[in-house]
Parts: structure tokens; C-alpha cells; sequence
């Protein structure tokens, strides 16, 4: 069986959003009805959308949706919304748009800290989490402040990225794409099969300064709400809901970025058991380099799912 990846924009509070929408194609060309599903995608920095589309390919009978988040290319850049609430209010608009009912919910990277904070604020909405190679939030906040396994040296980059229109500006030259691109390679685990011109591809994406800002405002928006009283205390309230459905955490062990020893404190954080799916040989971009090994987990996850968690089989329009 082979899939179909269409592509629906969808208005949400004025903005407009991209999403990918991949579906199983039977043998004459045509929609298969839905075998299991649906997958909610929620890509990291700065993969957007296409950070999927190895694993889509890999799973052709499962449906997948894979938004570009907001300020990512294709979807609109807003000047403001970069908070974890508005990106989580994002998330769940964008399944009600999409009809969505109790999707299996994936994330990696920063697309992973969104699936946490969700997972902590909606749990009514998805049937289960799957985070690929992210620390739970308050886990991540709590080792750099305690230097905990050297964590703090780890992600050198977020403090730059503090600073207003700079870090967009560099990165979107040729040579800050070129950066870019060894951000990806260089991260390569020794058995992953990186997909050099799927980054390229990627990378491409961030033509101007404007097509990097929003994903860089992420980074901002959160210190900020690390700083800001009141948000802070909103955040910390959240936290205090334990997460009440089940979770997986998937981690390619050579991830230099993230600490998996620290990673695996999640559980008393996400205040509920969580599943370690630990893959050998295999770096931070497991969606890009191992994306067979990922629909492994899926597939085995998806067995287990219940009725409740497929979607209705319907029409899905071609933007």
C-alpha cells in the first residue's frame, strides 16, 4: 500500500495554517478507507512539515496530519502568540478544524515540549503522547539551572537567541544556512541514515530573516515566561495536573543536544509512568535519520489503540 500526502490550509482566529494530510492509496489511485490513525505531528526547530514526510511514507495506512506551526513557512507569521498557551490553543483548534477525535499525538523537539505542556492542559483530546528526543519542560528548566549533566553546555544557543532580529538575520545568509545545515548533520547519530537533500529541502524554507523570526520566537517566548511572574505561575499551575493518558518517550541515545540521563527524570514531572523507548546508534533527529525505526514505535503503539482513537474516514479536500 502507498499513501498520498495532500495539503489543506485552514483559517484559525485569522490566521492561516498549512497542514499535511497523508491517507493510505489503494491500487487503482484512489483513497483507501483509513486503517488506523490518526497521528497528530507536531514537528520541531526548524524542521517544520517535512520532518514527517520520511515517516508518513513509512506508515501509507495510517492517516498523518503535520501542521507547520504558526510562524512557520507555509502558515502565517504573526507578530505575537509565541507563549506555550496560544501554540497549545493552536493545537487544539487546529483538531477541531481537522475533526480530529483522540489522536495519537507525536512531537519532536520543540514540537515534543508543546506535546507535554498539551498533554498536561487537554488530555480529553488525545488518546496518547509520543515524545521523540525532548525533555519534559520543567525537567529540561530545572537540569540547566542545577547544571545537572552538563545541560547547561548543551544547548549554548538559546541565550543568542534572546536577542531581537540578529539570530534571524544571520541564519537566513547563505552561510547561516550553511550553519544550519550542520546543525543537522553534525547531530547525525553513527547508525542513522540522515537524508541530506530532505535537509537541504528544509533549510531552504528560510530564505529571509522573516521565515526564521517566528520559529526563533519560540525560544524568546518561553524565557520570557520564565521570567515573567504571572505567566510563570500560570505555567507552574499547569504543571500541577498530572498528565492522565499514556506516554512514550522515544530517544536516539547519541542526541548531544539533550541529556538522556536527564530526559528520563520526565516521569515524576508528566506526574504519570512513562514508557522509555531507547534507540542505539541514533542521534536527536530521529524523525529524519531513523523515521523506519519511529513507525516501528508507532506501529507497535498503534495496535494497542482503541476505537475511540480513529478518525472517521471522510473526503479530505486538496488546498
Amino acid at each position: 500500500m502507498n499513501c498520498v500526502i495532500e495539503h489543506r490550509n485552514l483559517s484559525i482566529d485569522d490566521l492561516c495554517f498549512h497542514v499535511a494530510v497523508s491517507r493510505p492509496v489503494g491500487r487503482v489511485g484512489r483513497p483507501a478507507p483509513l486503517s488506523r490513525g490518526p497521528v497528530f505531528c507536531l514537528h520541531g526547530f526548524p524542521e517544520g512539515w517535512l520532518g514527517w514526510r520520511p515517516l508518513m511514507r513509512q506508515l501509507p495506512d495510517v492517516a498523518c496530519y503535520a501542521p507547520d506551526l504558526r510562524g512557520y513557512p507555509i502558515s502565517d507569521y504573526p507578530d505575537s502568540g509565541y507563549d506555550i498557551f496560544t501554540l497549545t490553543d493552536d493545537i487544539r483548534q487546529l483538531m477541531d478544524a481537522l475533526d480530529l477525535e483522540r489522536p495519537l499525538l507525536l512531537g519532536h523537539d520543540w514540537g515534543g515540549a508543546l506535546g507535554w505542556l498539551f498533554a498536561h492542559r487537554f488530555p480529553d483530546r488525545i488518546s496518547r503522547l509520543v515524545v521523540v528526543n525532548c525533555t519534559h519542560p520543567r525537567t529540561l528548566v530545572r537540569a540547566v539551572l542545577r547544571f545537572r549533566d552538563l545541560q547547561t553546555l548543551r544547548i549554548p544557543w538559546v541565550p543568542p537567541f534572546q536577542v531581537p532580529w540578529l539570530p534571524e538575520a544571520l541564519l537566513t545568509t547563505a552561510a547561516g544556512r550553511k550553519l544550519l545545515e550542520l546543525s543537522f548533520t553534525l547531530r547525525a547519530g553513527s547508525r542513522g541514515q540522515m537524508d541530506h537533500d530532505l535537509v537541504r529541502e528544509i533549510v531552504q524554507r528560510f530564505a529571509r530573516a522573516e521565515d526564521m523570526r517566528g520559529p526563533i520566537n519560540y525560544y524568546r517566548a518561553f524565557v520570557r515566561t520564565l521570567l515573567h511572574g504571572r505567566q510563570r505561575t500560570r505555567l507552574d499551575a499547569l504543571y500541577q495536573t498530572p498528565i492522565q493518558v499514556p506516554v512514550s518517550l522515544v530517544w536516539g541515545l547519541e542526541d548531544r543536544a539533550l541529556s538522556a540521563r536527564v530526559a528520563q527524570d520526565s516521569e515524576q514531572d508528566a506526574g504519570c509512568p512513562v514508557e522509555w523507548r531507547p534507540l542505539a546508534g541514533i542521534g536527536h533527529f530521529v524523525d529524519l535519520e531513523a523515521p523506519e525505526l519511529l513507525a516501528a514505535e508507532l506501529d507497535r503503539l498503534l495496535q494497542q489503540a482503541t476505537p475511540s482513537a480513529v478518525a472517521p474516514s471522510r473526503p479530505i479536500t486538496v488546498a
